[in-house]
């Protein structure tokens, strides 16, 4: 039970189990009660979880006893809460960007329309959470990673029908994703249904070969999906909202950020790169004779001086095309060093690991982010300082997965695994690592806590350091300094309720936010009486 609480009625009907193999008094006892509810109902409906679940379940947990004495015991699990502070230019970004929600945000309260906008508000927040990790984030990398050309998805996109155009087009740009429920900009969407899902859930769900004939299905409407038949919603756009207004949020949504400001085209980046390796012609070639030899002109090469000069790729262009082989990756990387700038939490994340190699070169570190992007950031200091590391994702195929495992947990020199939180936090056994470094805080601490499981767990015999990296305004006296606050708040605040219930799973229904959690992560007052 990974998204709602309606995924566990299949269970308890196939078990026909009464009075809730029926959909209505699943509906009403435990649905209802927990999604939309007030508190009072919603802590009734918890109860009612709690006593099916206990009698239907047999569960064991680190903390399962026989006979009086645990199952197994663990080393000692100390988290640590890393403030960091933003330097003038990311703190002056982050209090405009707050203010401009905020101001969203209250128009959305006042009109009585938050439940309507709920994956309008997503998006809000998710842009907030982006600007506490890296300025960067906001735009540079809203491609889904597809390792689709542009000119392909535009095909694609021209292909979906009316019907479909007709439904993408009612959404308004309010996306959020039906598997990690997070909002998403530029969400990948699929043929023929036109159903959707962020960049990281989709590759993971295309990544896994075990589906044999049986293929890969819409996580919405379970319809058969082919990874190479996708557009996205920018590319929607183009073709069937060419008048749509750009985002009004201006510079916060433009792609200027990480582009350069420079007119140099992706030969020149490719030059730069080759420039290392001298052919040995030129190299026997050279000197005053060679210097005099006017170098001979093809008609190709006149006809490609008498065009235009080729527009430069945006880095989102060349994020989504790094997929496709590597010496697309190999450009991908050159232009993400040379327009690199850093930020608090990569300079505390760096620091962390400097200390730790220092205190013991064999301990192993799993650095976990949200944000895929973010972690293709950490790669930049990691590689120049000459760190040994590899890297877990959505987008690797199971076979890169297990060969990254395999090298983190034998090789002795590589002591860094970078992991997405969405596809590394379970099912992986990564006890070589007895340090965990925590980027960014999310909405549900049981997906925090999986991702600790990965070092903390059997066979562990270290005591393992849990690092969350968090980030405050200058000056700011406010004990709920930036979301990332609001948002350890917010996980105490449902843990506190999930604590109620039988297992961490029963918890994971309350991963939709309340319009008084909403307007707590926005830090402003919502009107009594709102759900």
């Amino acid at each position: 039970m990974m998204n709602r609480t309606d995924e566990l009625y299949g269970l308890v009907r196939f078990l026909r189990i009464q009075p809730y193999c029926e959909w209505g008094n699943f509906r009403a006892d435990i649905k209802t009660s927990l999604e939309k509810g007030s508190k009072m109902i919603r802590e009734d409906g918890m109860r009612k979880l709690q006593a099916l679940l206990k009698a239907i379940l047999l569960r064991r947990t680190q903390e399962s006893k026989i006979d009086g004495k645990v199952i197994f015991e663990l080393p000692q699990k100390t988290i640590n809460m890393e403030h960091v502070v933003f330097d003038e230019d990311q703190d002056e970004f982050y209090r405009a960007l707050e203010s401009k929600t905020q101001l969203k945000f209250n128009k959305y309260l006042k009109a009585g329309t938050v439940g309507k906008s709920y994956s309008h508000i997503l998006v809000l927040l998710l842009r907030l959470r982006q600007a506490c990790c890296h300025p960067h984030l906001l735009k540079d990398f809203a491609e889904p990673a597809a390792g689709l050309s542009e000119e392909e998805l535009l095909d694609f996109a021209m292909q979906l029908g009316e019907d479909v155009v007709a439904r993408i087009k009612a959404e308004e740009g309010a996306f959020s994703c039906p598997i990690c429920l997070d909002g998403v900009e530029n969400p990948a969407i699929f043929l023929p249904c036109g159903h959707n899902a962020c960049s990281e859930c989709f590759a993971r769900i295309t990544s896994d070969p075990s589906r044999g004939e049986e293929g890969y299905k819409c996580p919405n409407c379970r319809g058969k999906l082919d990874p190479k038949r996708i557009t996205d919603y920018n590319s929607f756009k183009k073709v069937h909202m060419p008048d749509a207004p750009e985002d009004e949020d201006g510079p916060f949504a433009k792609e200027e950020a990480y582009a350069s400001s420079d007119s140099e085209s992706d030969e020149d980046e490719e030059e730069d790169l080759d420039g290392f390796i001298v052919p040995d012609d030129e190299v026997e070639g050279s000197g005053s004779d060679r210097s005099k030899q006017k170098p001979k002109k093809s008609k190709g090469k006149e006809r490609r001086a008498d065009r235009p000069p080729k527009q430069k790729k945006t880095l989102a262009q060349l994020r989504r095309e790094a997929h496709r082989n590597l010496a697309a990756k190999r450009r991908y990387f050159s232009r993400l060093c040379k327009d690199w700038v850093t930020s608090a939490k990569v300079d505390r994340t760096m620091g962390l690991l400097r200390s730790i190699q220092k205190n013991d070169p064999t301990e192993k570190t799993l650095v976990f982010s949200q944000f895929t992007s973010l972690l293709d950031i950490v790669e930049v200091p990691l590689a120049r300082e000459d760190i040994e590391y590899t890297r877990l994702d959505g987008s690797m195929s199971v076979d890169m997965r297990n060969d990254a495992v395999n090298r983190f947990i034998d090789s002795p020199t590589c002591n860094v695994m970078l992991v997405s939180l969405k596809a590394g936090n379970a099912g992986l056994n990564l006890n070589a690592a007895s340090q965990v470094i925590i980027l960014d805080p999310f909405w549900n601490p049981y997906v925090e806590y999986q991702a600790i499981g990965r070092a903390h767990r059997l066979g562990q015999t270290r005591p393992v350091t849990v690092s969350r990296i968090l980030v405050k305004k200058m000056g700011s006296e406010d004990q709920h300094h930036t979301v990332e606050d609001r948002i350890m708040a917010l996980q105490q605040k449902k843990e506190h309720l999930i604590t109620q219930a039988l297992d961490e799973e029963a918890g994971k229904s309350l991963s939709k936010l309340t319009i008084q959690d909403l307007a707590f992560l926005f830090g402003v007052r919502a009107p009594a009486g709102s759900h």
